[in-house]
């Protein structure tokens, strides 16, 4: 046998330290999202990134919103002419999140539960 058998191999909600991460990252996110609103966004644009800050901010469809994010950024992009230095590592930050989703203290978390993957005994 390769591998040894394990009862728990794999949790999709990680937490103590790592989920403590998650959560630093997703208001890190949130945080440099407003930064990139401006002063006197557009009616739709601030309810776009209300909604979003604070599905963020609760770790709810973190994915989602992060990949909402990410259009977000192409089109400010598109529209100032150029990425800024910021809106990269905003981008790169949302790609993370995207990747490695909500941690355990969030409310995905609590809505799809602690999944884990249980292996037969041969």
């Amino acid at each position: 046998m390769l591998f040894p058998p394990m009862q728990r191999l794999y949790s999709m909600f990680p937490q103590g330290l790592p989920g403590c991460g998650l959560m630093l990252l997703r208001v890190a996110v949130i945080l440099q999202w407003l930064t990139d609103v401006g002063p006197k966004p557009s009616a739709w644009l601030l309810a776009i990134t209300v909604t979003l800050i604070l599905t963020l901010a609760l770790g709810a469809l973190t994915s989602a919103a992060s990949l909402l994010l990410l259009c977000h950024i192409a089109l400010l992009g598109i529209d100032r002419g150029a990425l800024s230095i910021s809106a990269v590592g905003e981008a790169l930050h949302a790609i993370a999140l995207i990747f490695l989703g909500p941690g355990a203290y969030s409310l995905d978390a609590r809505l799809f539960g602690r999944r884990t993957i249980e292996l037969p005994r041969p």
